[in-house]
This record gives C-alpha cells, structure tokens and sequence, in this order.
C-alpha cells in the first residue's frame, strides 16, 4: 500500500508539472515561435480542451482497468509528450503537442484524485486526503519553473524541457511493483451515465468550472501581468514560483487543521477573499502590490479544487467516473477562460483583462455554497 500512496502522490505531482510548463516556458516560447498572448492563450486551451476529452474516457477506464495500467500509461506519455514540447519548431507542432499531452495529464490526474482518497485518512476524510494529495500538485507547479529559470540559460530551451520529461518517467520505476485497491464500483457504463442525473455532480462541476477558471488562466499569465509592473523576465519567473508555493502551503495547512464538518464552509470563504484579492491586482499601483496580492491570491485559491472535489466525492461517490465528469465540467472554464483573458489582454493590457476573474470568483461564491449546503451528503440519499 505504500506505493500505491507513492503513485497516489505521483500522480498529482506530474500534474502540477504538465499544468504549469506552459505558464513556465511562455516568454521563451512567444519568442521562439513569434507569437503573441493570444496565441498562447490558444495553447493553454488546447491543452485544457484535450483534458477535457481525455478525462471523460480515463475516468470510466481506471474503473475499468485499474490504478497501475492507467498509472504507467500516464506517466510514460506525460515524458513522452513533453519531449514532444521541446523538440517543437512551429506554432502548429507546440498545438499538437499541447493536444496530446492533456490525455497525460489526464491519466496521471485521475489516478491522484480518485486513488488517494481511498487509501488516505482511512478513507473517511476525502476532502482532506484531497488536499494533502494536493500539496504535490502545487510542489511540481512550483519546481517545474525554478528548474527552468535556473537551466534555460545554461542549456537551452530544448534540454530544459527535456529535463522536465525526463522526470516524469521516474513514478513507473516504484508504480509497476506496487500493490492497488479495486476502484470502489468497478466500470458499468450505464453508472457513469446515470451519475448526470445527480445534482451534486453538476454543482460540483460548476463550482469547478469557476475555479480552473481563475487558476488555470492566472498560471499561465501570471508572469505576464508581472511582468507589466516592469519585473525582469526572472523575476516574473520566481513570482509565479511564489504563487505555486503559496498555493501548496495552504493545501498543506488545510488538510491537518480544517475539521471534516467544516470543509464545505471553506470554499465560499476563500472565493469571497480571492476576489478581492484579484480586484487589488488589477487595481495596484507598484510592485509590491501587485507581488502581494498575486501571492494572497495563490494562498486563498489553493485548498479550494481538492476541497471541492472531496465534497463532491461526500455528496456522490469517490469513483474514476465521478472525478471524470466534474473534471470534464471545470475543464470548460479553464479552455475558454485563458484564451479570452489572452484576447482582452492583446487588445488592452492584461490587468484590465483581470476584471474577469474577479466575476468569475464571485461565481463560485454561489456555486460552491450551493453544493455545500443545498445537497445531501451521499449517506443521506435513498
């Protein structure tokens, strides 16, 4: 069972580095390909929209197969993908590549989010297992940019981001001799449809929608919008770090202090505070704003996707297939919104392009309170 919590905790660590690379590398890459914001932004959502495909099949898959087929799967193509990353020459051959590394991202995603809430806290506290798992979704978020800034100048794009591969391909090595519970229903097609007609599953859904929204899009403009407080390229790079590192600690400090009940309180409050902290980014005057409300923003945001999906898993089931769906859902905002944030931002500039975010955080106060506290815990259904 320990390294089925190895691959557990793998498994969201990969993801933290798939989601983030883009974020990391796009200053150089906008160079390098001679395109703009909203070229990037296109990246992202094509990223965002392959995952969103992908999820919905992996999901009923890992119900299907298993964790360890899944899990080696996820973790060879996530290497391989991004190998395809470095090596590309064209805007075209990045957006392939983006395609194709969303069903890794995918694989490694589901495996995280569906077995640790299982073998964690004995199964009893998934929204907690949901954001300890989660801390080392924010620890490759966090190093994939520092590894980056320190080698890039040194070895090139292309090594670097080898370099990132490479390291996905570690978690095989301990996953293929691990030993992995059975998923709670096994796979029943008929099931995973019949889960659409669950309210907790489209609330959960939606409030995830508003949330990758707002972190998806701020990861990969974050250096942007520092940027335009006049910050050095490395500079922007260490802020976005700090935006990832503030993101973990909170999942770190939430999953050993927040008690089970309190859980789906948690959420409206963050979304409440993220808001205006987004506000005060846009409105910052110097630097030292703009850094602080950036990083508040990162703290604030970060418990809220695994308490949510942890409350989702209390209102319906902890399946492959219920992550699958809410996922695929949330999945939406983080295709659209990133690519119309791009546009505004090439139109106007990025902080105004910010004003967004900050409806769509006060979205998620509504969205999120309505799946704490409109829907039944799962245990309370017929």
């Amino acid at each position: 069972m320990a390294i089925a919590v190895m691959t557990a905790f793998s498994g969201v660590f990969a993801l933290g580095v798939i989601f983030s690379i883009l974020g990391s590398v796009k200053l150089q890459l906008a160079e390098k390909l001679k395109i703009n914001d909203a070229q990037v932004g296109k990246l992202i959502s094509a990223l965002m929209f392959s995952s969103l495909v992908f999820v919905l099949i992996i999901g009923p898959l890992t119900d299907w197969l298993g964790f360890k087929l899944i899990a080696v799967l996820g973790f060879a193509a996530g290497g391989i993908c991004v190998w395809l990353l470095a090596s590309a020459i064209s805007f075209n051959s990045t957006f392939v590549a983006c395609l194709l590394l969303g069903a890794a991202a995918m694989a490694v995603n589901t495996i995280g989010n569906t077995l640790g809430p299982i073998i964690l806290f004995s199964g009893q506290n998934p929204a907690a297992a949901s954001n300890l798992l989660n801390v080392f979704f924010g620890v490759g978020a966090f190093i994939t940019p520092l590894i980056i800034a320190a080698l890039l100048s040194k070895l090139g794009y292309k090594s670097t981001v080898g370099i990132i591969g490479a390291i996905l391909f570690i978690p095989i090595i301990y996953t293929v001799f691990g030993t992995f519970p059975k998923p709670p229903e096994g796979f029943r097609i008929t099931q995973a449809i019949s889960l659409l007609g669950r309210g907790g599953i489209w609330a959960g859904g939606l409030a995830l929608f508003c949330y990758m929204s707002l972190e998806v899009t701020l990861g990969g403009f974050v250096t942007t919008y520092l940027k335009s407080h006049e910050m050095s390229d490395q500079k922007a790079g260490t802020g976005l770090s700090g935006f990832w590192i503030a993101l973990m600690l909170a999942r770190l400090i939430t999953a050993f202090t927040v008690p089970a009940e309190q859980f789906v309180y948690l959420v409206p409050v963050l979304a409440l505070i993220a808001a205006v902290s987004i506000a005060a980014m846009v409105g910052a005057k110097s630097v030292g704003i703009g850094v602080g409300a950036t990083l508040v923003t990162g703290f604030v945001l970060g418990p809220i996707f695994p308490t949510l999906v942890g409350v989702t898993f209390s209102k319906t089931e902890a399946s492959g297939s219920v992550f699958g769906i809410i996922f695929a859902i949330g999945l939406l905002g983080a295709i659209l919104m990133p690519s119309l944030i791009g546009k505004y931002a090439a139109k106007m500039n990025i902080r105004q392009s910010l004003r967004i975010l900050v409806g769509v955080a006060a979205a998620l106060i509504l969205v999120s309170a309505v799946l704490g506290f409109a829907i039944p815990n799962a245990v309370a259904q017929p």
